[in-house]
């Protein structure tokens, strides 16, 4: 009921103290597994993508007249292209391993800057 000799003689891992097995439970370990890890990262990363989009909506809804004007939608992709890129900096840091297109992609943050800031100051 729990106990065994091959662990000391103490509690089994993954079972409580009324002998019931508890999967993804460890009692000596007390911590959680990859998967549960793997999760929490992909719901962090999901938070930042949402919050990034609600400040660049809630900027872009409040001085709005009946339309979008054009260089407002060309800002806010410029805007959509560089967070892009400083995510996959973040990646490469990370020691992800990206592909061509990725590398290219982070190659055009310059002219990206460039155009955002030739458009802020028209």
């Amino acid at each position: 009921s729990g106990i065994n000799a091959e662990y000391g003689g103490g509690p089994l891992p993954n079972v409580n103290s009324s002998g019931v097995y508890k999967p993804g439970h460890d009692a000596q370990m007390n911590q959680p597994s990859k998967n549960a890890i793997r999760n929490q990262k992909k719901r962090e990363n999901k938070q930042d993508d949402e919050k990034w989009e609600r400040g660049v909506t809630q900027k872009q809804a409040a001085p709005v007249k009946s339309g979008v004007d054009e260089k407002e939608k060309k800002i806010r992709a410029l805007k959509k292209k560089l967070f892009q890129v400083t995510k996959l900096k973040e990646q490469q840091k990370e020691g992800k391993e990206l592909e061509k297109n990725q590398l290219e992609k982070i190659k055009t943050e310059g002219v990206l800057l460039a155009e955002l800031k030739a458009l802020e100051l028209s």
